[in-house]
């Protein structure tokens, strides 16, 4: 049985996110001819040519298929969204075509009780992925879009980007957000919005390889990192430290401390092995990941925005640490019973004192 955790009776919150909206196609393979065949890897991510996408579904439509809302910060708040039983105030920005893929992403997540206020880039399509699933890995193929086309001076003319920001508890960036928007998600980390919290998710390691500069800009300037043990361990290699356990102890020491109760926080996963937490200036917590059987394990994609999205949940909530990596765990777990990043009919009772 599932221990509860004291839900939230504090004032609303609100958090603004950042990232790629996309919309996600997950694909259950019986074997993995299918990735032989396109020269995929299992449990990898690539982004491809938009032709190459279409090509990709001709093959892949008629299997059975599922359709969800994607993208990291996407998957995340609508996770967190779904934990308080939307309590929240949820905001997404970022860029889509003028297509029936946008209008779909707005509904979908409309239901999950999260605002969109999408840029609209009318000559390129909104971001769509593949996720080809066979047992607990994932292939994920994706052709961004217009996703990846977000300039600073279109998103401060948008009309409520200013009032939102203005508004919000807890800003969060996802790591793909950093891909040709640079000025812009330097903006959202060094604009003075009331010194908000930036919570900050690494996101893929390909990102760290391919803009080592910009993501040691943000990972030294957020308040919480979150990311699985790869991603950490190229953020550590790109910042030049020995281990995980030294980066911690300096990014903590630096760190700017706006949280008061545990200062800067790094969070890392590493699938069903514990989760393992550095915050304080350098103090550490390591929490037992509860085990699942393998049987009830349908698709891992989203697992890790899941489990940001369980944590931001029990964080708002003031919460332990211990707590919060509890809820985390939790969130990721019943996501990952599903296909795709889809939420469960039920509404959690974890956060629930009642």
């Amino acid at each position: 049985m599932t221990s509860r955790i004291p839900i939230l009776t504090k004032p609303m919150k609100r958090i603004v996110a950042f990232g790629n909206p996309l919309l996600d196609t997950s694909i259950l393979l019986s074997d993995t001819s299918l990735l032989k065949k396109f020269n995929l890897k299992e449990n990898d991510q690539k982004e491809v040519p938009e032709n190459e996408l279409k090509t990709l579904f001709r093959y892949v439509l008629d299997s059975e298929h599922h359709v969800n809302a994607g993208g990291c910060a996407q998957n995340c708040i609508r996770v967190m969204q779904w934990m308080m039983r939307k309590q929240c105030d949820a905001t997404i920005f970022g860029s889509v075509g003028s297509d029936e893929e946008a209008t779909i992403l707005r509904k979908l997540l409309a239901n999950d009780g999260v605002k969109t206020k999408y840029i609209v880039q009318k000559h390129l399509p909104t971001g769509k992925t593949i996720a080809l699933v066979k047992g607990e890995n994932r292939s994920l193929v994706a052709h961004i879009g217009a996703a990846e086309k977000l300039p600073l001076d279109a998103l401060l003319a948008e009309d409520q980007f200013h009032e939102s920001m203005a508004k919000s508890d807890f800003i969060y960036i996802e790591g793909f957000f950093l891909t040709n928007r640079v000025e812009t998600a330097k903006y959202l980390v060094n604009c003075d919005y009331h010194k908000k919290t930036i919570l900050f998710n690494i996101a893929g390691r390909y990102v760290c390889n391919l803009l080592p500069d910009t993501m040691k800009y943000f990972v030294e300037r957020s308040d919480v990192v979150f990311g699985n043990k790869e991603e950490f361990e190229a953020v550590t290699n790109i910042m030049h430290f020995q281990s995980i356990r030294d980066l911690a102890q300096v990014l903590l020491k630096n760190g700017r401390n706006k949280m008061k109760k545990y200062g800067n926080m790094l969070v890392i996963t590493d699938g069903p092995d514990p989760v393992l937490c550095f915050y304080d200036r350098g103090k550490s917590y390591k929490f037992e990941v509860p085990q699942m059987n393998e049987t009830d394990i349908k698709d891992t994609t989203g697992a890790g925005d899941a489990f940001a999205g369980g944590f931001i949940a029990a964080l708002w909530s003031d919460l332990s640490i211990e707590d919060c990596v509890r809820t985390g765990c939790y969130a990721a777990q019943q996501i990952i019973r599903q296909v795709g990043c889809s939420l469960p009919k039920f509404y959690p009772e974890i956060l629930d004192g009642n």
